[in-house]
């Protein structure tokens, strides 16, 4: 093997970040992601949630979680250059004391979003944007999925609840369910 040049650097890429809020029933869906859990198909400390968490695609199929998110549908829809997409994967998560969520992105998903359930003190930490997000009661980030993310520890004798969502390119029109 003969090595010409290696080049190892950074380059800029465009993103979208979104943060608002959604008409989220939180004790409703707080209620699902506790039994969700004690299931057998869970994925409690199996992922990058050093915590407990519902399976991949819990949610993909209940009506109410699937009516909350549709603005946020609608408002991708009037967004110039958004490709068409699909939902791919919605999962509840539980980080009680000591839980954590390991640095990761989510390719080769398109767009990600986090619903928050409650409010918390453990921040959601963007690395690659100097940023953090303190989670509020139903309010909601979107982004793109190679975006790297994670959390500190949960420092707190209190539980944070969160919906996790991926969504995915599809070919032609946008795919509801």
């Amino acid at each position: 093997m003969k090595i010409k040049k290696i080049i190892k650097d950074k380059v800029k890429l465009d993103y979208l970040f979104i943060e608002g809020f959604l008409d989220i029933d939180s004790k409703y869906f707080i209620k699902e992601i506790d039994k969700a859990i004690q299931e057998q198909d869970n994925n409690n400390f199996k992922t990058n949630v050093q915590g407990f968490m519902t399976s991949w695609d819990y949610f993909n199929n209940n009506k109410k979680f699937l009516k909350s998110i549709y603005p946020l549908f609608d408002y991708l829809d009037s967004l110039d250059n958004i490709k068409p997409y699909e939902l791919r994967s919605s999962w509840g998560l539980k980080e009680d004391f000591s839980h954590f969520t390991q640095p990761h992105d989510h390719l080769p998903n398109y767009l990600s979003a986090i619903i928050y359930l409650n409010n918390h003190q453990q921040m959601l930490i963007f690395p690659e944007l100097q940023k953090t997000f303190k989670p509020k009661k139903n309010s909601f980030i979107l982004f793109s999925s190679f975006l790297n993310h994670r959390t500190d520890r949960n420092l707190l004798d209190k539980n944070k609840y969160a919906i996790s969502i991926n969504i995915n390119h599809c070919g032609g029109k946008n795919v509801y369910k």
